[in-house]
């Protein structure tokens, strides 16, 4: 019987994909937002370049209470939570109409991405993997990068639909698709009889097929 994938793969694609979502909707296109923004309100470039620095400034800021959270809590449901800011934030940014709700949507989706981002799904993949450790988490790094090549749709869609249908899509697309992702996400793989990097285990083959059902392991939570 062929052996079957071992399981921090999947959680380092689950990674990828969220990164990839992040970076595609929020990092990449945020300068074909400004553009549309400032043409429509007439805001000052030092305005807009004032909300992208709060949202890497915020991030600095929340790494140690993120830290804390995710010992708590554990990757999975800060992922979750995460995602769900950052979707309702960019659906509340569609419909803003003055500075005052940019900067709250904006930093509610900086917050969002923060929670659901690098951190968590860091944690999640250095639990899975030891000799492979670098390579997973390059991989899972490259979808933040890669998320740029959306940016030519993003900036399409903001010309022939404009910047607030586009931002509520986007909403949608972040809720639709990262939800499922982050259910993917296991912490740590000794909660499911496996051992980092796929390393023999008796209960390896039975329980790694079991990930993907509905119903988790006892006493998991995370």
């Amino acid at each position: 019987m062929p052996r079957a994938p071992f399981y921090g793969w999947w959680i380092v694609a689950a990674g990828f994909g969220i990164e990839f979502l992040i970076g595609a909707l929020m990092f990449h296109a945020y300068g074909a937002y400004a553009v549309k923004l400032r043409e429509e309100f007439g805001w000052s470039k030092t305005m807009l370049s004032a909300a992208f620095s709060m949202a890497r400034a915020e991030s600095g800021i929340l790494g140690p209470i993120q830290g804390w959270l995710t010992d708590r809590f554990g990757p999975r449901a800060l992922i979750r939570v995460g995602m769900v800011i950052f979707g309702a934030g960019l659906l509340l940014f569609s419909r803003i109409e003055g500075p005052v709700g940019f900067f709250l949507t904006f930093f509610m989706m900086a917050v969002g991405t923060s929670l659901g981002g690098y951190l968590p799904i860091s944690v999640a993949i250095v639990t899975w993997f030891r000799r492979r450790r670098s390579l997973a988490l390059s991989i899972s790094g490259m979808g933040m990068a890669l998320g740029g090549l959306l940016t030519p749709i993003v900036v399409a869609s903001l010309s022939r639909f404009g910047w607030r249908w586009t931002a509520f899509a986007s909403g949608i697309v972040v809720l639709v698709v990262s939800l499922p992702l982050a259910q993917l996400m296991r912490h740590p793989p000794e909660r499911y009889g496996l051992n980092p990097d796929g390393e023999p285990t008796s209960l390896g083959g039975f329980r790694s097929n079991t990930l993907f059902a509905s119903g988790e392991p006892p006493n998991s939570s995370t």
